[in-house]
């Protein structure tokens, strides 16, 4: 992740506090999706952009997560949302593409809204397969470019610039889809789908599961 935006002096203590004001909503938009992909998770969950933790609520009390998370504004709510869900916590403030794990050393690792912020996808991607075990499950939930001379592309590329750089470098019309069908993983079962909010340059979306 692009750490110019997430330690900045106002905008990285300004989100911090967006996403744990809006943790419940987020819930209610996304909660079903993500209780159905976290369902039967290991002993140890990645998170690649933990954010203020909204994702613990989906975890079982007693797993430890490791956070990679470089906002350090972030770290203070991350710790907060550890003790009410009863989650071991240990956070890395490191990039999304600069992963300091070993090798085949995880089982499960998770990304949710965050493959649009990092520098790279292609490379933080590169990343999350290369700390997985064999047969280790990467799930995700991510908005993406929405159809060409659609009206929500022509949304997006208006509303880039000032969403890029309010909310954390955010890219309003990555095409994420092809940068997973293109890493390479064993296995790839994946939905594109319209999640209608306010939040309209995210409308949208693709979920689903990688096996390396």
């Amino acid at each position: 992740m692009n750490n110019d935006f997430k330690n900045n002096a106002i905008r990285g203590p300004i989100n911090a506090f967006m996403f744990k004001v809006l943790s419940g909503y987020m819930d209610r938009l996304f909660g079903k999706s993500k209780r159905q992909l976290f369902r039967n998770h290991p002993e140890t969950v990645v998170e690649i952009g933990s954010g203020t933790g909204a994702n613990m609520r989906y975890l079982k009390p007693g797993t430890t997560l490791i956070a990679i998370e470089p906002n350090i504004h972030m770290h203070a709510n991350l710790k907060k949302s550890a003790d009410k869900y009863g989650i071991n916590l240990e956070i890395k403030a490191i990039k999304g593409e600069l992963i300091d794990l070993a090798d085949n050393s995880c089982d499960f690792v998770v990304s949710t809204l965050v493959l649009c912020t990092v520098k790279s996808p292609e490379q933080c991607v590169k990343q999350i397969k290369r700390i997985l075990k064999p047969s280790g499950t990467f799930i995700f939930i991510e908005h993406v470019k929405a159809q060409k001379n659609s009206i929500l592309r022509w949304i997006q590329n208006i509303m880039h610039k000032p969403w890029h750089w309010f909310f954390e470098g955010c890219h309003t019309n990555r095409d994420t889809k092809q940068v997973l069908e293109l890493a390479g993983f064993s296995s790839l079962k994946l939905v594109s789908y319209n999640l209608y909010s306010p939040f309209i340059p995210i409308v949208s979306q693709i979920r689903g599961r990688a096996i390396k």
